[in-house]
């Protein structure tokens, strides 16, 4: 397949959002079953996640890549990151034992064949038929890509940094301990805040998955090192800035507000953002790497919580050329019409 231009790929993936929305469709129809108060934080993820699983979808149009079934892939995987995310944040339970059991679950779903556990057995809420359902989805169409047994190791090692965060970040003392968790594993230059962050995103994740349909397996750690930290921390920052009010009245940990000044911010913002750009320059594939940095800015800086918090001056230094807020515009648009 060859290598597509920017508004080619954007073509692609607007195309196929509604597939997206289909697939959410069917896991909340599942989910509408649930006993309460599952029922209501699966349905409540998926309701105001979707966006997670429509930017993630872009994966699903890498060269080489079968597009229905990694669309299928990638809403079931993000799926239980966003039900789990709910579940350790909003049903007042703080142990973190019941949330590693919990985060099991991802690990078996990135192993096809792994054994299904009983993930809510430390958990005070349970059932049977959802995230078991989940996991088994994910496992099922992994086993289909061609190489993603070369791929794995990858992406465990990637959950593993996710999974860690999630159960720290939702505890009591949660920001002593990711402090201490960082400075124990991080060799970066990056502050505590910033690599816990870039621990955050799945878009590594689905990176590798897009890689395993191909033969060839000199890519994956080159491509890795500019997703990890950079574009994923670029990724997860965006989402912790416009959640910044949200955070702030419900008391949640945001991983923004623990820089020094504004303008420590704003620098670090641009940074990540240049960054990102700069390494998705000189990867394979470059202008499909450079479509997902652009559009992660383009993707946040359009929701209308940037405007109502006075974001829009950050938003648009990290956007920088007049081609990059075109992107901008755009999902501006597409949100005014509801595609995203």
């Amino acid at each position: 397949m060859p290598h597509s231009p920017p508004r080619a790929i954007l073509r692609r993936f607007i195309s196929t959002i509604p597939t997206v929305k289909k697939e959410l469709h069917k896991w909340a129809n599942r989910a509408r079953h649930l006993p309460d108060p599952l029922r209501s934080q699966a349905l409540l993820s998926i309701e105001l996640k979707a966006f997670h699983c429509v930017g993630g979808s872009v994966y699903a149009h890498y060269p080489g890549v079968d597009v229905e079934a990694m669309i299928r892939l990638i809403v079931a995987f993000q799926t239980i990151s966003d039900y789990l995310d709910n579940l350790c944040d909003r049903l007042h339970v703080a142990d973190p034992d019941a949330f590693r059991l919990l985060h099991t679950s991802i690990v078996h779903a990135l192993t096809p064949g792994a054994t299904i556990h009983d993930y809510y057995k430390l958990y005070p809420y349970s059932e049977d038929t959802y995230l078991s359902r989940l996991v088994q989805t994910c496992q099922d169409l992994l086993s289909r890509i061609p190489n993603y047994k070369r791929s794995q190791p990858l992406a465990l090692c990637l959950a593993e940094n996710y999974c860690e965060l999630q159960v720290l970040k939702h505890i009591a003392q949660g920001e002593e301990l990711l402090r201490e968790w960082v400075e124990r594993t991080a060799d970066s230059e990056l502050s505590w805040n910033e690599w816990a962050a870039a621990c955050g995103s799945t878009l590594g994740i689905f990176l590798l998955f897009s890689l395993a349909y191909s033969s060839s397996d000199t890519e994956e750690e080159q491509i890795l090192q500019a997703y990890f930290p950079w574009i994923q921390g670029l990724h997860i920052l965006l989402d912790y800035l416009i959640d910044l009010s949200e955070d702030k009245e419900a008391g949640d940990l945001n991983f923004i507000t623990f820089y020094p000044t504004m303008q420590a911010r704003d620098q670090s913002l641009c940074k990540f953002a240049q960054v990102s750009k700069d390494l998705a320059r000189g990867l394979p594939v470059p202008a499909f790497h450079r479509t997902v940095v652009d559009g992660l800015i383009a993707l946040y800086g359009s929701d209308p919580k940037v405007r109502s918090q006075n974001q829009e001056d950050i938003i648009h230094r990290m956007a920088g050329d007049r081609r990059n807020l075109f992107w901008l515009d755009l999902c501006k648009g597409l949100r005014r019409l509801r595609v995203v």
